[in-house]
């Protein structure tokens, strides 16, 4: 086994200064960018979306090198937020989609710059900076939500949703442990410490936060970290069937949620005296189904459907106690994208999410960089989600800059070019 194969891009720069734009340490700021913006954005306000969409200018005046190799990589990612864009040719609300259709583009973009365009070194320390900051910051200044019966509390963290704090949680955990085995690979101590000290933060911010998804998923997804990390230095052929079992495994317990997960939903439930049913996820779920049998083939149009005077919304918003009236969904990512852009819109999804998906395990398979498995952890991480949550479809959301981060991942180039303009191999 090649002991330089997991080794970080080197450009030849090693010494440069931090202010220099040949500097490694660039594109650690581009992928940690956006993520705290988005971490922060209940205490950036308007700012934040600023410093998401300044991303993809700092990376197009920074990296203009490899602009196109990744362009043309990941491109078809492209395609789902434009498809969003161009349901405003049908939409309920033509100026609302315009408007959401744009951010979600300029949500990608970034994406698939950090994820098909940094380095793997930088992908795997930019993300986990941007979740140490949100957890040190969340402890000591999060705040408590009522859950449950009467006297229930659950941490929110800096977050206006316990919900998004367990996700953040979950994410935190699996990016603190790549973390812990590759600084202790590579005998950096003080990422080690740093990398313990974030677990620890994240296990008890996933306990209190009461997100049974997002508990469901760290539990699924951690295994398979471990697993494919241990099996790293094993023969391909061992590796290779290794992988396999463990996608298998997630493929055989994400096809049955149905009948395993509302179980669970009860059981976690019952101790608080909260309402079971999957929290009502039911009513919105019938609305939902309600919804799609009327325009089945293009649906509404992106985000034209939660919007105030809307019959529908206003009635799920009073059943649900949404007092906001604002920042809420259908709790399953199918049934979301087929109110707002139908089944064609949905098929666009589906077959672009599994050929990157498909691309992201290969390689992760045939060279298992800590980036690489990292990258199939969260792909773990949020495939049993999607039918209790929205994943990938909303703008300005750390879910789906992290989701498009995993699958332009999958699709990134073999090279990149380097700041002097020649190539250099990272495969």
């Amino acid at each position: 086994m090649d002991p330089s194969r997991n080794a970080p891009i080197s450009h030849g720069y090693t010494h440069l200064s931090i202010f220099d734009r040949r500097s490694p340490v660039i594109d650690i700021v581009i992928v940690a960018l956006p993520l705290v913006a988005i971490l922060f954005n209940r205490l950036l306000g308007p700012i934040a979306p600023l410093l998401v969409l300044s991303t993809t200018p700092l990376y197009i005046l920074l990296r203009w090198e490899r602009l196109y190799g990744v362009l043309k990589s990941s491109w078809l990612l492209l395609l789902l937020p434009l498809f969003a864009l161009a349901s405003v040719f049908w939409s309920d609300e033509p100026a609302r989609t315009v408007r959401y259709g744009f951010l979600y583009f300029l949500t990608v973009l970034p994406a698939i710059f950090i994820g098909a365009g940094c380095s793997r070194e930088a992908l795997l320390k930019g993300i986990f900076i941007a979740f140490a900051i949100y957890m040190f910051m969340s402890l000591p200044f999060g705040r408590w939500v009522s859950w449950g019966g009467p006297g229930g509390r659950a941490f929110a963290g800096l977050l206006g949703s316990k919900n998004a704090s367990g996700d953040i949680a979950g994410l935190t955990v699996l990016c603190a442990t790549t973390i812990i085995f590759w600084s202790s690979e590579r005998k950096q101590f003080v990422w080690l410490a740093t990398a313990v000290a974030v677990l620890f933060c994240g296990l008890f911010t996933l306990w209190a936060s009461k997100a049974t998804g997002a508990l469901v998923a760290t539990i699924l997804a951690f295994p398979c970290l471990i697993l494919w990390i241990l099996s790293r230095n094993v023969k391909t052929e061992v590796r290779t069937a290794i992988f396999m079992l463990g996608i298998l495994v997630v493929v055989g317990a994400v096809s049955t949620m149905t009948f395993w997960m509302e179980p669970v939903f009860e059981a976690l439930l019952e101790s608080s005296g909260k309402d079971a049913g999957l929290t009502g996820r039911d009513v919105l779920w019938q609305k939902a189904d309600q919804l799609i049998s009327e325009r089945p083939f293009f649906g509404g149009g992106y985000n034209a459907f939660w919007v105030h005077n809307n019959l529908d919304a206003e009635y799920l918003w009073r059943e649900m106690r949404i007092s906001t009236r604002q920042g809420f969904n259908f709790h399953n990512t199918p049934r979301d994208i087929l109110v707002d852009l139908g089944f064609v819109g949905l098929g666009l999804f589906v077959l672009v999410v599994l050929y990157a998906a498909s691309r992201l395990i290969l390689r992760a398979m045939l060279d298992p960089s800590f980036s690489g498995i990292l990258c199939c952890t969260l792909l773990v991480f949020e495939s049993p989600r999607i039918f209790f949550e929205l994943i990938g479809f909303q703008n300005i959301h750390f879910g789906t800059l992290i989701v498009f981060v995993i699958l332009s991942y999958g699709l990134r180039p073999l090279h990149h070019a380097e700041i002097g303009g020649s190539l250099k191999s990272e495969y």
